[in-house]
């Protein structure tokens, strides 16, 4: 996957995933720099709050955007977190895996 990424697209995942510092900040500002799952104050670096991560909302691996409107802040915690219960996901709410599957082989 990383080759066929860097040979199709000319960038490394890694690269394609990073963030222009314009969205980062239009992100933290709309959420008021706080956590949207447990509204702890988040910070960059060494300032005042939490360390955060900007999360998206549809995975960045499914074709989810860079867009604000794709991304959220979630504290660190808050973000493994997240990532843990999407896992389990699917098995929980079989009924959204049909209803993908239904998007997906939708021949309409």
């Amino acid at each position: 996957m990383k080759a066929h990424h860097a040979l199709i697209h000319a960038e490394s995942i890694a690269e394609s995933r990073s963030l222009g510092k314009s969205t980062r900040q239009t992100v933290l500002d709309r959420d008021d720099n706080r956590c949207q799952r447990c509204n702890i104050k988040v910070a960059a670096g060494s300032e005042n709050g939490a360390g955060f991560q900007l999360h998206h909302i549809v995975p960045f691996s499914a074709g989810g955007p860079n867009h604000p409107d794709n991304l959220v802040t979630l504290c660190n915690d808050c973000h493994t977190l997240a990532h843990q219960q999407m896992k389990n996901l699917v098995e929980e709410h079989t009924e959204l895996l049909d209803e993908l599957r239904t998007i997906v082989c939708d021949t309409k």
